[in-house]
């Protein structure tokens, strides 16, 4: 299946200039941006023996972060973030790309795989496909695998509105409209769903806007 609002969320038109978008931090949406990344890489725990995907893989800032490992896939609709990541990438033999919704991608029933990462993605998802991707995840991932998530989150949906309030009030229509409009993660939601399927989860907080979450297959 395709996820409800991807022809909304392919952003091959800000492909050009997503990597000095991205690097704005005093924009609440980007700040924490490069910590984000920098955190999935450093404790995603992979080996040069690791399978892993990437879904949303964009223009290649978290792939280009990554340990060496056997195998990489690379996802993510926008063809034209994909071209940007392939040329900052050139030479990576282990990766290979996969032009495709997040939830588009287990439709073909792909491999299981030892840790799988995404950033600033999952956020276009609505809860109830979050919940399918989690469950998705749990059948693909193999015994003590792992996945990382960095990503636009609140702590709850109580959090959500006083957010919104709060950027109202200084004149920052641009943040609350996003956060009215995408699908931010409540971060206790998702953790309660989590753990209900049995994981391990971790959560730390980089900003007022963006989250860590790790999971945990058991063995």
């Amino acid at each position: 299946m395709r996820s409800s609002y991807i022809d909304l969320y392919n952003h091959d038109e800000d492909a050009a200039t997503y990597d000095q978008d991205v690097l704005r931090s005093e924009d609440p949406i980007r700040e924490g941006y490069t910590e984000v990344l920098d955190w999935v890489a450093q404790n995603a725990g992979i080996t040069q023996d690791s399978a892993v995907v990437e879904l949303g893989s964009g223009t290649g800032n978290l792939t280009a972060r990554l340990s060496p490992c056997r195998s990489l896939v690379c996802v993510d609709v926008s063809a034209e973030m994909t071209r940007i990541a392939k040329q900052k990438l050139r030479g990576a033999s282990h990766i290979s790309y996969v032009q495709a919704d997040i939830l588009e991608y287990f439709d073909a029933d792909p491999p299981p795989f030892d840790v799988a990462i995404s950033t600033y993605v999952v956020h276009h998802l609505t809860q109830q496909e979050k919940e399918l991707l989690f469950d998705q995840l749990v059948q693909r991932l193999l015994p003590g695998g792992r996945a990382l998530f960095g990503d636009l989150m609140l702590e709850s949906a109580q959090e959500e509105r006083v957010l919104i309030d709060h950027y109202r009030s200084i004149g920052d229509d641009t943040t609350a409209d996003a956060i009215e409009e995408e699908f931010f993660w409540h971060v206790d939601a998702s953790v309660g769903y989590l753990r209900s399927l049995g994981l391990a989860v971790e959560t730390i907080r980089f900003s007022t806007l963006s989250w860590g979450i790790k999971i945990q297959v058991p063995r």
